[in-house]
């Protein structure tokens, strides 16, 4: 495991123009938002992230590159050692890319004088912690199963995937199929702890799951 993290990020440090240009972007974004301070930071501390978790994609195309995987199987870990360490991976870079948004956010604020409502970022953080779970739960199999180039195809295929269901979840709401009133109350007898509870519980739910699917690719791939 240490080996597969130490070579992605050898990898990752490659890369720094890359990861230079989102933080710039994403500073531009920052100063000159429109929408309120928090409602900006807030957007911005997700978009940082999950650029940055789209890496852990590009690691599993770097590792099948000229044929890479013939040789990086036959050093000595398992194959779900490797299927877990890019989920560790992708969830590292993210978080991490996260927290140092949300650090130069707050030096920010307090040069500008700004007052943010900060329970709002740190709820966001945690919400967008995850939802790139989520993401990467989604994602990683696709990547594994069909490789870099199909694995693109794969990729606008759930987006497609989910905007269907979003759009569904809403014409529901609409036609009073589900009770959103009854979603918020609810929720507000669960608590903010109570609803982060939840949310971090089936992004559990959901990592472990797809991992065992990525295991089981792998197992079943000939290299």
């Amino acid at each position: 495991m240490k080996g597969l993290l130490t070579k992605d990020f050898k990898l990752l440090m490659g890369q720094k123009n890359f990861f230079a240009a989102v933080f710039v972007v994403a500073i531009i974004l920052l100063i000159s938002g429109t929408g309120g301070a928090a409602a900006t930071a807030s957007y911005v501390v997700c978009y940082v992230g999950f650029v940055s978790s789209f890496f852990v994609l590009s690691t599993i195309g770097y590792d099948e590159y000229d044929n890479g995987n013939a040789y990086l199987f036959t050093l000595p870990f398992r194959r779900s050692t490797y299927a877990v360490e890019k989920y560790i991976f992708g969830l590292s870079m993210g978080i991490l890319t996260m927290f140092i948004m949300l650090v130069i956010e707050g030096a920010y604020f307090r040069v500008q004088d700004i007052s943010a409502d900060w329970t709002m970022l740190l709820v966001t953080f945690g919400s967008g912690a995850a939802c790139l779970a989520g993401f990467l739960a989604l994602m990683i199999p696709f990547q594994l199963k069909f490789g870099a180039e199909k694995g693109r195809i794969a990729l606008i295929a759930v987006f497609m995937a989910v905007f269907v269901v979003v759009y569904g979840l809403a014409k529901a709401l609409d036609a009073n199929i589900m009770n959103l009133n009854r979603l918020i109350e609810t929720g507000q007898k669960l608590g903010t702890a109570g609803v982060a509870a939840v949310i971090a519980l089936i992004a559990v739910a959901a990592l472990v799951v797809s991992a065992g699917i990525s295991t089981r690719i792998l197992s079943k791939k000939e290299f």
